[in-house]
């Protein structure tokens, strides 16, 4: 059975519990109710028997006796004297049945106690609801607490279920993604190992070393992936051991400029504006995460493509923004987009190609910024601009000599 089946079976079996204890509810209070009556009226029967022994006892205080007796904490009663020769009296001696004595207590009464030959006493049960319905309404109540329980549990293994299932579609995806994207460059190496071990290529040490450089192109694309998802496992479970220091931003804007200047396939145009050159950070993995986002905005971006890289300095923060004339991202998909494995397709008229990616660069830039205590934001208009923008703590004095 799927996992949606026992989902459906089990809200279906809460229903029916929920069912079954309406029924057993008012079941349950029949049998309780005709308890409680019973009860009363042996308590009353026994305060007569006391009056017949002890003519001169207090049957207000005999009757309360025998409830508490009875574990008759609530019932609240008032005794009154009537005639005996009034029509409304019934004497114990009539009172045979079960149904003779419940109809009289349905209405408060019991039958009468004679005092002599004139008068007598009857008590009137002011509150018999209070014991008839009050320790069920209570077992009821709990149960129907618990059942809700029961009911938000089962709806928060649901969320659980489908993040899950969820979660797997994206490994499946990813793992999919991965084996494709690796599989080229180990076509590429296997085939270009094939060409130059022939010795075809000896004659010609031009095309001999062009194949070197593809050969080792792709071995280092191979390797980027890999540390790429190392790095990501080592932030995820805080293994990782950043070397923050004061760098120079510049040397490592121009270097990635050149570097995406020259392996993109469409028009690209870079225009920087350094205010604030240093920034205390591990380089290496710095440079790694403005790599992430020049990559993107080559990703999704149309024809031409205009990148604009801006730093400064702003509340204790030195602030690296990089901002594209791309397809921009949807505003509900921005909440997300820094999560593992997530991805934004492009939608739209010539948009529809698939792009190749795994969903672990926007991830690995957020991690790297928070494990340098800094934060990403990101500002986006579809079909106009994206800009993301990394804040990065200036250390004070004190902690920069710590470090």
């Amino acid at each position: 059975m799927k996992k949606s089946a026992y989902m459906l079976l089990t809200i279906v079996s809460a229903f029916a519990a929920l069912f079954f204890l309406g029924y057993w509810m008012g079941w349950g209070f029949s049998l309780n109710r005709a308890d409680v009556v019973r009860r009363v009226h042996e308590a009353w029967c026994r305060t007569d028997d006391r009056r017949v022994q002890d003519p001169s006892c207090c049957l207000d205080s005999v009757f309360r006796a025998e409830l508490r007796e009875a574990k008759f904490r609530r019932l609240r009663f008032r005794l009154d004297t009537v005639a005996l020769t009034d029509s409304s009296v019934v004497r114990r001696a009539t009172l045979r049945y079960y149904d003779d004595y419940a109809d009289r207590l349905g209405e408060g009464d019991t039958f009468v106690i004679p005092l002599d030959g004139e008068r007598g006493v009857r008590a009137y049960i002011i509150n018999l609801r209070a014991e008839s319905v009050g320790r069920l309404l209570y077992y009821s109540i709990g149960s129907v607490v618990f059942i809700c329980l029961m009911l938000w549990g089962v709806g928060k293994q649901r969320e659980i279920i489908q993040g899950q299932d969820r979660l797997a579609q994206m490994r499946e995806d990813f793992s999919y993604a991965m084996i494709h994207d690796m599989k080229t460059p180990l076509s590429t190496i296997i085939l270009g190992l094939k060409v130059l071990r022939s010795g075809k290529l000896d004659a010609l040490p031009e095309k001999k070393q062009k194949n070197f450089d593809i050969l080792e192109g792709e071995a280092n694309h191979l390797l980027t992936l890999t540390n790429k998802v190392l790095t990501l496992s080592k932030l995820e479970h805080e293994q990782l051991l950043l070397q923050p220091d004061w760098i120079s931003l510049c040397p490592i804007v121009d270097d990635l400029v050149q570097t995406f200047t020259s392996k993109a396939q469409k028009p690209v145009t870079f225009r920087t504006e350094m205010k604030a050159d240093g920034v205390f950070a591990d380089g290496e993995f710095l440079k790694e995460a403005l790599a992430n986002l020049l990559d993107n905005a080559l990703k999704y971006s149309r024809d031409s493509v205009e990148i604009r890289i801006t730093s400064w300095e702003e509340e204790g923060y030195t602030r690296i923004a990089v901002r594209d004339n791309g397809i921009g991202i949807p505003l509900a998909a921005q909440a997300t987009i820094f999560d593992k494995f997530e991805r934004v397709l492009p939608t739209g008229k010539g948009q529809g190609e698939k792009i190749a990616g795994f969903g672990l660069g926007l991830n690995y830039v957020m991690n790297v910024v928070r494990e340098h205590g800094g934060y990403v934001t990101v500002e986006s208009v579809e079909g106009k601009f994206s800009e993301f923008t990394l804040s990065l703590p200036i250390p004070e004095v004190d902690e920069e000599l710590e470090l």
